[in-house]
């Protein structure tokens, strides 16, 4: 359901992938390498959270109307994959079996690590279309929202490193900026959000290796670990503030582990 609206956004990042590096060599030939890897990284991060926003709208208005049905997963069956370096990898997809209204029985077939904890037998529910019954979808999270969350982490993270150089280059503009030093209540409000962000940090690398469910740990312990990063910006963003880069660095880290916490756990459902 919605392939091609997944597959004509992937073709635009991918677009995107290529003008992002032609337009950030010109740049740096012109401006400098910063100002080249500034422009690439946020023609290919932005195109990525465009994308994931259009396909996350589009997906929306589809599933508002669709039906819902129980299906029953009757199969796991192995798919491969060969990336461009030749590299086989290969998935289970599951096979969900149900009936619609006009009493047709088909067969669907998930994306592949989708339902892998599922029993064949169980009950599997599945969104379809009452104009065509035969455009099913597997109703989980990875089959209905995994490419919005792949375009969105693919999009996120270059559009990070392209604001990381804005700001790079923002500073170089203004020159050397004079310290201010903080005062006794300035910087005892800064110690204490600190000591608060490394428990919170700390305490995320406990939470990965605690649990019966590993997913669901490493999900739980990455969120947090990403939350005790966040923390610790800000605190040094409390004033006076530290320098931009710094302060970003954990920025970037602080959401690198939120959204790959984050994906893991509702990838574990």
């Amino acid at each position: 359901m919605d392939e091609q609206l997944v597959n004509r956004a992937l073709l635009i990042f991918f677009g995107a992938c290529v003008l992002g590096p032609l337009s950030g060599a010109l740049l740096g030939w012109k401006k400098g390498f910063e100002s080249g890897i500034a422009l690439g990284c946020l023609v290919i991060g932005l195109t990525g959270l465009a994308m994931a926003g259009w396909v996350a709208l589009q997906r929306q208005a589809s599933i508002a109307g669709t039906e819902v049905v129980q299906g029953r997963l009757v199969e796991f069956v192995e798919e491969t994959h060969k990336d461009a370096k030749g590299q086989r990898t290969t998935t289970v997809a599951p096979i969900v079996e149900y009936t619609a209204p006009d009493g047709q029985q088909r067969r669907v077939k998930g994306l592949g690590g989708s339902q892998r904890h599922a029993e064949v037998g169980e009950a599997v529910e599945l969104r379809y279309r009452p104009a065509d019954p035969s455009q099913a979808v597997v109703a989980d999270f990875q089959n209905l929202w995994g490419a919005v969350l792949g375009l969105g982490i693919f999009g996120l993270f270059p559009t990070l490193f392209g604001l990381f150089f804005v700001g790079a280059l923002r500073d170089g503009r203004r020159g050397p900026v004079s310290r201010v030093e903080a005062t006794p209540a300035q910087q005892h409000r800064r110690t204490r959000l600190t000591v608060i962000a490394n428990v919170v940090f700390l305490g995320g690398f406990v939470i990965t290796f605690v649990g019966e469910d590993v997913a669901r740990s490493l999900g739980a312990g990455f969120m947090t670990i990403g939350a005790g990063a966040l923390l610790h910006f800000v605190a040094q963003s409390l004033p006076p503030a530290a320098a931009f880069q710094p302060r970003f660095i954990l920025v970037m880290v602080g959401l690198g582990f939120g959204v790959f916490g984050a994906s893991a756990w509702v990838l574990a459902g």
